[in-house]
């Protein structure tokens, strides 16, 4: 007597060979599986392109690290007050010596927000600026973003007390760039080297209010421009040292304080440890993975929206691949019913009967999906070397599209495709299966 084991193993077998011999049968449905397994796949990439842009951009290029150290309900209402939910000495103190202790620390950056006024004798424009740990940052930023200006050179290389303006608010103070060839390269981040800009006035006076209700103003060189990576932003963002945005201000205290970890894993345990020593030592302070706090809303939203449309891609693909597998599979037995029944008369089994139609449904799935892999392969290939660029209605600088390889997201879409394939076959086998041999046979 045969073994079950083995009369499956032929009966895989049998169901295997009929899909590639009738492969041109089924022609239709396997370039509908696959153009679906195709665009998911590609979405997918696109999405996970634009999180791992985002990730870079925010934890190193914006030199928010792994976390963001505020006082408490700062990155709600520091609008509201910006001297009351600053940190002073104090909390700055506690910091600092915390984050010597811990060994997991690689670095931190302290920074100020400035609000005010920005002139040259012939314009004024309103700034929102940020000043900064000028060594640190550098450090954040790391060999891709050391060079972070579009024009003229980073503050680390500039002379002290020089200021960096946003690409747009630049062009608003008679700043503007020389026509220079891309410099843009293909992860987003700048070719590392001085690019020239002219300004009417190459200095400007920066005005801002202090904690004592005075308006203070210095007069600064512009070394340069950055991009503000937003089109609003652009118009209004500003860099200088943190020594001069205190001297500006007056005053010692900072807005907020951002640690990269050595690990960026253990950025929430380290977190919850660092909170609870600054609860002990009754600081009011909020401590948290920078993806948490408000100034990463904008963005992880429209990653959020993007991911829903693609849940909603899915839903259409899986339908469709369902409809083209049902219409296949039903053809076919419809063919095959008399050989069903021949088979049938020769002594094999409805459940082997149902298991062979099964397991042509989940080979053709297999097949459509391994022609989508190749065709998603050969678009994300073409896609990086086109060079096509793109701003979203919402960036200052185009960047170039790229589609990143997403393994997870082809093992997902293979496994739902084949597991529903396999299924609708089962459903559509079935009833052909139980008929009667001799009306089976006989049928037309």
């Amino acid at each position: 007597m045969i073994p079950a084991a083995e009369i499956y193993r032929k009966l895989l077998f049998l169901a295997l060979r009929n899909v590639l011999r009738n492969w041109r049968h089924s022609l239709a449905t396997i370039l509908a599986i696959a153009s679906g397994f195709m665009a998911v796949s590609l979405f997918d990439g696109f999405i996970k392109e634009i999180e791992y842009r985002n990730i870079e951009g925010y934890a190193h290029r914006g030199m928010f690290g792994q976390l963001i150290i505020q006082k408490k309900d700062a990155q709600h209402r520091l609008a509201e007050d910006q001297w009351t939910y600053s940190m002073d000495r104090k909390d700055q103190e506690f910091i600092e010596a915390y984050l010597q202790k811990e060994g997991g620390v690689k670095s931190r950056v302290r920074l100020l927000s400035v609000t005010g006024m920005i002139s040259t004798p012939s314009h004024n424009a309103v700034m929102v600026g940020v000043g900064h740990d000028v060594k640190e940052g550098l450090e954040f930023r790391g060999d891709r973003w050391s060079w972070n200006t579009t024009a003229g050179k980073p503050l680390h290389m500039a002379d002290p007390g020089s200021i960096l303006t946003g690409g747009a608010l630049g062009r608003l103070l008679d700043c503007n760039p020389d026509p220079t060839p891309s410099f843009v390269l293909p992860d987003g981040n700048f070719v590392p080297e001085e690019r020239s800009f002219k300004c009417r006035h190459n200095r400007v006076v920066v005005s801002a209010t202090t904690e004592t209700a005075q308006v203070n103003a210095i007069d600064m060189p512009i070394a340069g421009m950055v991009d503000g990576a937003f089109r609003e932003i652009d118009k209004r963002m500003a860099h200088m040292s943190l020594e001069d945005a205190q001297r500006l201000l007056d005053t010692d205290k900072v807005t907020m304080i951002t640690v990269m970890l050595k690990d960026p894993e253990t950025a929430s345990d380290f977190a919850e440890k660092m909170s609870s020593a600054a609860n002990a030592k009754g600081l009011n302070l909020d401590i948290l993975p920078w993806y948490k706090h408000t100034v990463a809303a904008y963005v992880l939203g429209g990653i959020d929206v993007l991911h829903v449309f693609r849940n909603l891609f899915m839903l259409i693909v899986v339908a469709i691949g369902v409809i083209s597998v049902a219409n296949t599979m039903m053809k076919s037995v419809n063919e095959r019913t008399r050989e069903i029944g021949t088979l049938r008369s020769l002594g094999f089994l409805q459940s082997q009967l149902v298991f062979i139609f099964s397991m042509e449904g989940l080979f053709l799935a297999l097949l459509a999906c391994l022609v989508g892999l190749g065709m998603t392969l050969v678009v994300t290939f073409l896609v990086g070397q086109l060079g096509l660029t793109y701003k979203a209605g919402i960036l200052s600088i185009p960047i170039q599209l790229r589609i990143m390889l997403a393994p997870v997201a082809w093992t997902i879409s293979a496994f739902v495709l084949t597991v529903l394939a396999t299924g609708t076959a089962w459903i559509c086998s079935r009833r052909a299966s139980a008929m009667v041999i001799a009306d089976a046979m006989r049928h037309v």
